[in-house]
C-alpha cells in the first residue's frame, strides 16, 4: 500500500529511513524535493561523490547497478543509489535478479527507485519493495493544497497576495509545483520593496496557457463582452496561433459547461466526470454553467464543429470561421 507524501515527510522528520524506495506519481517537482532531502539525510556532503550513485533510464548497466550495491560506502556509513526510470522492475529478463537484490538489501545502502509508468512495474517487485521499504505516491496536489504552498512562499519573503489571486496564479501555472516555484521567484523580485504582489502583477510577468486564455474568451462571448472578446481574438492573431486549435478549445469549453449543467440537474458530481488532471476546472464550471442556457450552449457547440469541418476541407478560412462564429455568439441569432 503506497505511502502519502505528508507521511513520507514524516517519517525523514523523525529520521526513519527505509533501504528500498519507490518513487511515483505525476508530481515530479515533489519527487525531486524529497529525492534531495532523501539524500541529505543519508549522504555525508563530504564524500557524496563516493557514496552517491544515479542510474538512468535506458543507459543503465545492471552490472554497474549491483556492483554499486556490493561496494561497502567510502568513509561513511551509508550510501544511496537511486534508479529512474530504468528497465530492472519493469523487464521479466531482470524480475528474478531483482526479486534477491531487493530482498537482500544491505543495510547500508538506501536505494531510491523512481518510475513514471508505475503500471509497468512487475507485482512480484512491487510486494518485495513493500515488505522491507515504501513506496510513494506523488499524486499532483490540490488547488487548496497549491494555495497554502504559494502563500508561505511568499509568507517567507515578506510578500502578501489576496486568495483568489493566487488561486489565479495556481490556475494559469497549470496547478505545476515546479512552474509555480519558478514564477513565484519571477514575482517576489519584481515587487521589490512592496509587500503586496496584484492581478496586474501577475498578468504582466506570468505568461498565460493558450487553453487558459481561450477558456476567459469563451467566458466573454457566452458574456456578450463583444470589446474584450475581439481583444484577445487580436492577441492571438499577434501570437500567430491556430485558428483550429482555438475553435476546439472554445468547443471544450462549451462542452464542459453543457455537461456541468446537465449533471447538476440530476444531482450527480459533475466532477467525478473529468479526468485527474482537468479536475480544478471544476470551480470554474460549477459557478458557471447555471448563468448559460443549454440550448445556447448546444447551437454554439454545434456551430464550432460545423466551421471546424469547413476549416479542414478548405471551404472556408480559419481566421475567417473563428469570426463568423464569434459574431453569431454575440449576436441575438444563437441565443
Amino acid at each position: 500500500m503506497p505511502i502519502t507524501v505528508a507521511q513520507l515527510k514524516k517519517q525523514l522528520k523523525e529520521g526513519k529511513l527505509h533501504r528500498v524506495y519507490l518513487f511515483y506519481g505525476e508530481e515530479q517537482f515533489l519527487q525531486e524535493t524529497y529525492l534531495s532531502q532523501l539524500k541529505s539525510v543519508v549522504v555525508d556532503k563530504t564524500f557524496a561523490d563516493f557514496n552517491y550513485n544515479l542510474f538512468s533510464e535506458n543507459t543503465a548497466s545492471f552490472d554497474d547497478f549491483v556492483s554499486a550495491i556490493e561496494s561497502y560506502p567510502q568513509m561513511a556509513e551509508k550510501k544511496m543509489i537511486v534508479l529512474k526510470n530504468t528497465d530492472f522492475l519493469r523487464l521479466e529478463d531482470y524480475k528474478k535478479a531483482m526479486v534477491k537484490i531487493i530482498k537482500n538489501a544491505p543495510d547500508y545502502a538506501v536505494i531510491v527507485f523512481i518510475e513514471s509508468d508505475f503500471k509497468k512495474v512487475k507485482n512480484d517487485l512491487i510486494k518485495q519493495i513493500e515488505n522491507i521499504g515504501v513506496i510513494v505516491e506523488f499524486t499532483k496536489q490540490t488547488t487548496s493544497d497549491l494555495r497554502a504552498w504559494v502563500n508561505k512562499k511568499f509568507a517567507d519573503s515578506g510578500k502578501k497576495m489576496r486568495v483568489d489571486d493566487m488561486e489565479h496564479l495556481v490556475n494559469i501555472c497549470e496547478r505545476s509545483l515546479g512552474k509555480l516555484g519558478i514564477e513565484c521567484d519571477k514575482l517576489i523580485a519584481s515587487v521589490g520593496d512592496d509587500e503586496v504582489i496584484d492581478r496586474s502583477v501577475i498578468d504582466s510577468m506570468v505568461q498565460v496557457p493558450l487553453e487558459y486564455k481561450i477558456f476567459g474568451m469563451a467566458d466573454k462571448l457566452l458574456a456578450n463582452d463583444a470589446n474584450g472578446a475581439y481583444a484577445m481574438l487580436n492577441e492571438l492573431k499577434n501570437n500567430k496561433e491556430q485558428p483550429t486549435v482555438v475553435i476546439t478549445l472554445i468547443y471544450s469549453q462549451l462542452a464542459g459547461l453543457l455537461m456541468f449543467k446537465q449533471l447538476r440537474n440530476e444531482r450527480a458530481n459533475a466532477e467525478d466526470f473529468l479526468p485527474s488532471n482537468r479536475k480544478f476546472l471544476a470551480r470554474r464550471f460549477a459557478s458557471e454553467c447555471m448563468r448559460h442556457d443549454e440550448q445556447k450552449l448546444r447551437k454554439a457547440m454545434k456551430l464550432c464543429a460545423e466551421f471546424d469541418e469547413g476549416i479542414k476541407i478548405g471551404k472556408i478560412e480559419g481566421w475567417t470561421a473563428l469570426e463568423i462564429i464569434m459574431g453569431n455568439l454575440l449576436s441575438k441569432a444563437i441565443q
